[in-house]
């Protein structure tokens, strides 16, 4: 059956089937009220016949929208088209291409999946290697997952994943030893002919996708020969992780670009010297300070300059809902229409796991995560706990120590994420860095559009610089973006900033109507005057007033005025 679903307005998330017609207005009796005063109260109505949806404006006062275009009367609606109504905006959803039926299939025979999974025997082996292999997460554990599955297939008492090519092996995962030595002739067969390997009791196969050539081998050695079995396992195995591997790897984030942090003051070379020490080291990392102050952005840059760079980066939001937070950090099974999802400790085996606004998490749901993280370990999507590889980063407002004392964070939870601890200072302890970090906000938009960034007038700079920045550089971010888009490639006046850079920093609520009028006009004036070149009778005539009445609101602000020569 086909489908009207609202995406905005009033009735936002209201999905309506069309059973023949369906009619959208203001009236109640409509099957879609909508309470708009843009809207008609019979506005517009949908039919669907002969499997097809058509859509008429009812001769209403604001027009119908389809796609971006009025309709004039009738208009056949595609899947995905959109329908603007006053501020309601409608999505058209074709019928479904399946359905439940209420007819008879006739006698079921049904055996419980788990039942007809085969349990022993070479079948079992590689549906229990091949489910593991799927169900990794990142390019390190399809490696581990596969020696573990090749040493319990084959029965070996080493097993090992090795990266490489004929100039020499890379050590992935040795299991069951300190160090693996292969025979050149098993690795030259795997690598250069692609082919399985056996010499009594070692064994060889390549790594590889399909297409490809191999990028690696699986071995195992064990007192007792491999046999012929052996071989084919170890060979599927092979196949097998090298699909995991290439699908894991596709499925990743492009890498990112090294992140490029702008600052010069003395307060941030300070936290960035700490971050860079904190990039060169191993233990858990604690970004501290208000909001805003871009501890999100140093933890993606201690990631990058680590020695976890080409390992996942993870990053939990632990403000969302206790329920999201909860299934993000330790993963939920499946239910009908919902997909599993792996924990993020799973996710960010081998790389870095950063838990924003740690604080906001609840305390069970911060003692279970401590537990797992001084274990090293992680839920399972098979089920259990396996172990883990995970650098912590967590963000919070205040040093975790004194979050735990006042009982907003679990305190073992403090304890296991504290080892290095950066206080990143707000944007109004490094002024000096606003106009650089106004510039890279800017440049950023405008460069996808192929346009200049705008550029800041003297009296803009000075307003910018002198503002208190309540919301830190996200504030600033949010300011030069949108200045961006509005004056691409122009100069930004002291006029065009927003109103509370106006107001000034501390208290703008506290100014009278009186103090904002005197602060607008002031700089109204300098800004005449540096367009004027400093000639007063030109200003004057800018502004609209008499040279008189300039030169006494100059003496009342006591603005210097200087006369720019032209060349």
């Amino acid at each position: 059956m086909p489908a009207l679903l609202l995406l905005t307005g009033p009735s936002a998330g209201l999905r309506r089937e069309i059973l023949g017609e369906v009619t959208l207005g203001r009236s109640p009796s409509c099957e879609i009220p909508l309470e708009d005063s843009k809207v008609s109260r019979r506005h517009a109505k949908v039919v669907f016949t002969d499997g097809q949806a058509r859509i008429t404006d009812l001769g209403s006062r604001n027009g119908t929208i389809v796609n971006g275009e009025r309709i004039e009367g009738e208009a056949i609606l595609l899947p995905g088209d959109r329908v603007q109504v006053g501020d309601s905006t409608v999505l058209y959803q074709p019928p479904a291409k399946a359905s439940l039926a209420d007819r008879e299939a006739g006698e079921a025979h049904s055996v419980p999946v788990e039942e007809m999974l085969p349990a022993l025997g070479p079948e079992a082996a590689m549906y229990g290697a091949g489910v593991a292999l799927l169900s990794a997460t990142s390019e390190a554990m399809v490696l581990r997952r596969a020696a573990e599955e090749l040493g319990r297939c084959v029965n070996a008492e080493v097993s090992a994943a090795l990266l490489g090519g004929a100039e020499g092996l890379l050590t992935a995962v040795v299991l069951g030893a300190d160090a693996v030595e292969v025979p050149r002739n098993l690795m030259k067969a795997a690598l250069e002919r692609k082919e399985t390997a056996r010499a009594g009791g070692l064994l060889c196969a390549p790594l590889a996708a399909s297409g490809g050539l191999p990028f690696g081998v699986l071995y195992a050695e064990r007192p007792e020969a491999f046999g012929e079995e052996h071989q084919k396992i170890a060979g599927s195995l092979g196949r097998l992780a090298g699909e995991a591997f290439a699908s894991v790897r596709a499925r990743a984030e492009p890498e990112a670009a090294q992140v490029a942090l702008v600052g010069s003051s003395r307060p941030f070379r300070k936290a960035l010297e700490q971050a860079r020490r904190a990039a060169a080291g191993a233990d858990p990392v604690v970004l501290y300070g208000e909001r805003g102050s871009g501890k999100a952005l140093m933890a993606r840059y201690i990631h990058t300059r680590s020695a976890r760079a080409l390992g996942p980066l993870v990053v939990v939001d632990c403000q969302a809902s206790p329920v999201t937070a909860e299934e993000e950090l330790f993963g939920r099974s499946s239910a009908p229409g919902v997909p599993p999802l792996a924990s993020a400790l799973l996710r960010a085996d081998a790389g870095t796991l950063v838990l924003k606004q740690v604080e906001a998490l609840p305390r069970g749901v911060g003692a279970r995560l401590a537990r797992l993280i001084a274990r090293r370990l992680a839920p399972s999507r098979r089920g259990g706990e396996e172990p883990v590889d995970v650098r912590l980063i967590c963000t919070t407002v205040a040093p975790p120590a004194l979050l735990a004392a006042k009982g907003d964070l679990d305190e073992e939870l403090a304890r296991v994420g504290t080892g290095v601890e950066i206080e990143l200072p707000p944007l109004c302890e490094r002024r000096a860095d606003v106009p650089a970090l106004f510039e890279a906000f800017a440049a950023r938009v405008a460069r996808p559009q192929r346009r200049e960034a705008p550029t800041l007038s003297p009296e803009a700079r000075r307003l910018l610089v002198d503002y208190a920045w309540p919301g830190n550089v996200q504030e600033l971010r949010l300011v030069a973006e949108r200045l961006a888009l509005l004056y691409a490639g122009l100069e930004v006046s002291a006029l065009q900033l927003p109103p509370e850079v106006h107001e000034g920093a501390a208290t703008p609520k506290a100014q009278t109507l009186a103090t904002r009028v005197a602060r607008l006009e002031r700089d109204a004036i300098a800004e005449a005057l540096r367009e004027a070149g400093g000639k007063k009778i030109k200003a004057a005539a800018l502004l609209g007033i008499s040279r008189p009445t300039l030169d006494k609101k100059i003496d009342d602000y006591q603005l210097a005025v200087e006369k720019v020569k032209k060349p």
